[in-house]
């Protein structure tokens, strides 16, 4: 008996039921297990994601009230905020602590309790001092710096703890989940391959011009599964077949543009974040982790006389070296080689016969593992106006100092006149003269202090470079103290480079920073102390350094020891100067396009090292 085409079709019919179903009960099946492994995944550490991010966020506005409140001194004002923002962080601390799963997080979230209870007393207690009386801001600042702010740290460092322990389990869920993908994949195959071969089987009883049109659109998906969106099918036809085979088309189309739009996207979010940095006002340029620029603004463009298109690729020094102004943005340059955090260097630089000071911010940024090489971000900000105002305090330091030290002088001519005729006076009288002369020398040694820092941060100050041996400078410096070393029992040790380059400084300048280096060691130096001097070359610069075994630095001035009128003080530390020779001794150094800092500890001695470029500077061309 003839089978109709109708027979055959309604035979294929049944048999693509009992397969669709078999592949649907499986498929239902795995489908199942890989929601269950996507729903714990995405609830449970989701959540407590959302949690974690939500106190930082009201740790970091707590914080920012404080600093606010320390500023501005409206209590009720910001203790409002603070107690709105406490509500929040201890709701999503009480919930997070419910749905604790991991015991190694219990310790955590109880170190989280602690270090926020110690911010929230810390602050608890600035705010008792000033209800106990009014509190100085620099007070406020240093109650601040010591105990609200190491609490702040601590509770944000715990709570990244917590955070990572989270992405931890989040990652081990997420390779269940795969496990269970892996093995619905594996199980789906095997039983595509099991009704394959049924399939196969099925299919020879059936007219090959009716299956062909399916084996052509079967092996199109597979290769649109691989990423292949221009895949067509050739099957040409009017019946139903015809009509699948162009829906099939008209889909594989719609899927090739979606695919495209969505880059085309892309690269418009891209083109945006590029147009919106070209805007900013400040010469900026983004350097990669080779020191090669990637992108620059049209401000850094008109200020060193180049374009995107000329300098991309190009490396940092290349492209300034093109502009003629290497030697300006060298101390820039050392900074790039050292960079590990976030740094900043004055310079100055010439527009249009016209000097002008930058403020230039070097930034370092990751974006993709923390192990490599990180990017650079480098901002110009212009602060010629600052200088201006910052010159004429100077000129009025300068202008005050010289009008105190002539009626200081004529004080101690006449106590020295007075103690001549010392025939004719009491001792009590003698002892208010000699008083009056060793306050007057002390008024005459803070002027001439003060006259020699106005003096090095004029920028009327005239260098005279020259080129000099450092070892020479300091075997010129050391014979002013040798005596007195000697006296105090004190070893000084030199450890000089030999056959060091010439560097090309101001030699009567950098003398006078040894001299206050040495002082410094020898005032806070015991007897059978040991003060140590190293001097030597590497990468173009040289570097000195003055150490010392004395009582060492508190850490808290460490980075203050620089600024103008600070003294070290602490219980065993006597305050033996005016404040300003370090001051004008890093004055000094940036002039000179180089870098000072202070390493210290209490009991373990200081180490004060600066470092100068050989040949940063041209003679005669500095300002």
């Amino acid at each position: 008996m003839k089978k109709s085409i109708k027979f055959k079709i309604s035979m294929l019919y049944v048999s693509l039921i009992v397969i669709m179903s078999i592949l649907g009960i499986a498929s239902l099946m795995n489908m199942y297990k890989i929601r269950q492994s996507v729903t714990n995944l995405i609830t449970t550490n989701y959540n407590s994601i959302e949690r974690i991010t939500s106190m930082r966020e009201a740790l970091d506005a707590q914080n920012l009230e404080v600093m606010l409140y320390i500023y501005e001194g409206d209590i009720k004002n910001h203790r409002d905020i603070f107690d709105t923002l406490d509500r929040r962080f201890s709701d999503n601390y009480n919930e997070e602590y419910k749905t604790l799963v991991i015991p190694a997080e219990i310790d955590i979230i109880n170190n989280i309790s602690n270090c926020y209870d110690d911010f929230r007393e810390s602050f608890n207690e600035l705010i008792a001092l000033q209800t106990d009386g009014v509190l100085e801001l620099e007070r406020k600042k240093e109650y601040y710096e010591s105990n609200i702010y190491p609490a702040y740290e601590r509770t944000k460092d715990a709570l990244k703890d917590l955070l990572e322990s989270n992405e931890k389990a989040l990652f081990a869920r997420r390779d269940e989940a795969s496990f269970v993908i892996q093995n619905s994949i594996k199980i789906l195959i095997f039983i595509f391959s099991i009704t394959g071969v049924i399939s196969y089987f099925t299919a020879r009883f059936y007219t090959n011009k009716l299956l062909k049109p399916i084996y052509e659109v079967t092996e199109n998906i597979k290769s649109i599964r691989q990423g292949n969106m221009d895949r067509k099918t050739t099957v040409k036809s009017i019946d139903e077949l015809g009509e699948l085979c162009l829906e099939f088309n008209n889909m594989t189309q719609r899927l090739s543009e979606f695919e495209k739009s969505t880059m085309g996207s892309l690269m418009e979010e891209k083109n945006r974040t590029f147009a919106i940095m070209r805007s900013i006002n400040e010469p900026m340029v983004i350097l990669d982790e080779n020191s090669s620029v990637t992108i620059m603004n049209r401000s850094f463009e008109k200020l060193f006389s180049t374009t995107i298109e000329k300098s991309k690729g190009k490396h940092f020094l290349e492209v300034i070296s093109e502009s003629g102004r290497l030697k300006e943005l060298s101390g820039v340059n050392y900074k790039l080689k050292k960079l590990n955090d976030f740094t900043e260097q004055i310079i100055s630089l010439k527009e249009n016969g016209k000097v002008k000071y930058y403020n230039v911010m070097v930034t370092p940024f990751s974006y993709q593992n923390d192990d490599n090489k990180p990017s650079v971000i480098i901002v110009f900000y212009d602060i010629t106006g600052m200088k201006e105002i910052e010159k004429m305090r100077i000129d009025f330091i300068a202008t005050v100092s010289h009008e105190f030290k002539t009626p200081l002088t004529s004080i101690l001519m006449g106590a020295d006149l007075l103690s001549i005729v010392s025939d004719n006076i009491n001792n009590e009288q003698k002892e208010i003269i000699s008083t009056i002369k060793e306050d007057s020398q002390r008024l005459c040694n803070l002027v001439n202090n003060l006259l020699e820092v106005s003096k090095v941060e004029s920028t009327d100050e005239i260098y005279n470079f020259s080129y000099c041996n450092m070892g020479s400078i300091i075997e010129k410096a050391l014979k002013n103290f040798k005596n007195i070393a000697r006296n105090k029992n004190v070893s000084v040790i030199t450890h000089i480079e030999e056959d060091m380059p010439d560097i090309l400084v101001d030699e009567e300048k950098i003398v006078w920073v040894m001299n206050n280096l040495i002082s410094n060691a020898l005032k806070y130096t015991k007897e059978e102390d040991t003060i140590t001097i190293k001097s030597y070359f590497k990468d173009g610069y040289i570097t000195t350094s003055v150490s010392d075994t004395g009582v060492g630095i508190p850490e808290e001035f460490i980075d203050k020891v620089f600024e103008k009128y600070v003294q070290v003080s602490d219980c065993d530390i006597e305050a033996r100067g005016t404040g300003i020779g370090l001051s004008a001794s890093k004055v000094i150094i940036n002039a000179h396009k180089g870098h000072i800092w202070c390493e210290s500890s209490i009991k373990n001695g200081s180490t004060f090292t600066f470092v100068l470029p050989i040949n940063s500077v041209d003679e005669g061309d500095f300002l």
